[in-house]
């Protein structure tokens, strides 16, 4: 069954009876939307606008997506499937002149863009929202304090005429605490939830098969993992003598920050030390982790790099390790996991050639040698999806045609950063593998979510025993299951009639 309106084109927006339901909801409030990735997020924007530009005719759609990429793509949808003039839908970001901005805003009907490009020019008003009629805000789970998010939708409320707000997301985050902070930066009067297990829903969801191997690291690595952590240990020992509760990274990197400050005004020798203590544990905890979880290739070359700063920590960190870094260079062997995503990769290709895979790495000195290595296997067609910073970033025009050559099958594995986890709609992708474990289990659902859309997928997860791959795993399990836990008890509240959110 096809959504039939005016401005859908024919035969071209499947109807299903949760978008229909939803739809009805998302008329008549501002509302939060929580659908599990692949289950139609898009088409049921495209529904709404099609209701919103009907019904104030001379009114317009804006959508807000983090990434280029993703915005390109919801440009595409749209264009696809809304009965409009191919010239009122627009791609906006903020490598066009501001100038030519205002053109695209004045003239067009639906205006796909980035948060950050939108909030740039409402500040110089360039941009006046009184015109849209709907504010679409994709992977919504970003629109807490600090992004661009929840300072668009303040304006477009405060600005709009006729203001209708539409939030979209897989995975909103794993506390009633934050959820509802997702809803006040929104201003969402209501909450349609939906998971894999509803009735209305269970029929479409594609059947994701879930596999974890574990390596164990050589000898040789764990003899470097043992000094690393020692040298670590050290670290935090020393400052934790202060009274300092460091336990995580992120426990370093507060404590550098709020002593940095405080060294502004007050310059005793010990705070320095501190600051100085912060600085080499932080990278210290980088090397573990990269020996620990990623490849002998990427921790190379990280004390390379540390090698040729000029900053005390790191010349401390290379003149304390020289016989270390000398036997990393030395090593004539890669990480297990390396070895075994070769084997991974070349099984799958030989059982189907037409495999599409996409692989998750967090580093990118580690994508560069995963791309050395698959690019050795028979049939395997490697390509890198990273973002845009640093030298050997990919500027967004590359991003978005990386993914089209992996679509249209010139590449059969894509390696990617975070960039290739968020809301990306890539068609019949076969094997998700996780070369290393994330503790969010918000990124978790989203890589999950590249698999399976078409037909049954598989995810596999590479993990390295006794390190914090495994600690990871486990925790961004237990997040997702407490996530599911509290949007079933939301669920359950709105059709009671229980008040959970103030």
């Amino acid at each position: 069954m096809f959504f039939e309106h005016p401005l859908i084109i024919p035969q071209t927006l499947e109807a299903r009876e949760y978008q229909v339901s939803i739809l009805e909801t998302v008329k008549k409030k501002n509302t939060l939307v929580v659908l599990p990735t692949g289950m139609g997020k898009t088409p049921l924007a495209i529904m709404l606008a099609a209701e919103r530009l009907e019904d104030f005719s001379d009114s317009k759609v804006l959508i807000v997506a983090p990434t280029r990429p993703l915005c390109a793509q919801h440009e595409k949808s749209f264009r696809e499937m809304l009965d409009l003039p191919k010239k009122q839908i627009a791609l906006l970001t903020g490598q066009i002149p501001a100038s030519n901005r205002y053109f695209y805003y004045k003239n067009c009907r639906v205006i796909s863009a980035t948060p950050q490009t939108i909030q740039n020019d409402l500040k110089t008003g360039t941009l006046n929202l009184k015109d849209f009629s709907l504010l679409i805000v994709d992977e919504v789970h970003r629109a807490v304090h600090g992004y661009a998010y929840p300072f668009v939708a303040k304006k477009y409320m405060e600005q709009a005429r006729d203001p209708r707000v539409l939030g979209l997301t897989a995975s909103p985050g794993g506390t009633e605490e934050r959820i509802n902070d997702i809803r006040r930066n929104l201003f969402s009067e209501a909450v349609e939830i939906r998971t894999e297990t509803d009735r209305d829903v269970k029929k479409y969801v594609q059947e994701t098969n879930v596999e974890i191997i574990k390596v164990d690291l050589s000898k040789e690595l764990i003899e470097i993992q043992t000094r690393l952590r020692k040298s670590l240990n050290n670290k935090l020992i020393k400052l934790r003598g202060q009274g300092l509760k460091v336990y995580t990274r992120i426990d370093l990197l507060k404590e550098q920050q709020k002593f940095s400050k405080i060294l502004q005004s007050d310059k005793r020798p010990i705070y320095f030390h501190i600051v100085s203590w912060c600085a080499e544990a932080i990278k210290i905890w980088h090397a573990v982790q990269l020996a620990e979880t990623q490849s002998v290739h990427a921790l190379e070359q990280y004390f390379e790099r540390l090698a040729k700063k000029q900053d005390k920590s790191s010349q401390r960190i290379i003149t304390n390790m020289k016989d270390l870094i000398a036997k990393i260079k030395d090593l004539d062997e890669e990480h297990p996991k390396i070895i075994m995503l070769r084997i991974l990769i070349r099984d799958e290709l030989k059982k189907n050639p037409d495999s599409k895979i996409i692989v998750f790495s967090h580093f990118r000195d580690n994508i560069d040698k995963i791309l050395e290595e698959l690019g050795k296997l028979d049939g395997c067609k490697p390509i890198a999806l990273i973002g845009q910073s640093g030298e050997r970033g990919l500027k967004q025009k590359e991003q978005i045609n990386a993914i089209k050559d992996f679509e249209f099958g010139m590449y059969n594995v894509l390696v990617g950063t975070s960039i290739s986890e968020e809301g990306l709609d890539i068609k019949s992708v076969n094997l998700a593998i996780f070369y290393d474990q994330t503790a969010s289990e918000i990124r978790q659902i989203q890589r999950r979510g590249r698999v399976g859309r078409t037909e049954v997928g598989k995810v596999i997860h590479l993990i390295t025993r006794k390190t914090s791959d495994e600690s990871k795993h486990y925790a961004s399990n237990r997040k997702e299951k407490k996530m599911k836990k509290i949007l079933r008890g939301i669920q359950e509240g709105d059709k009671r009639g229980l008040k959970r959110f103030i």
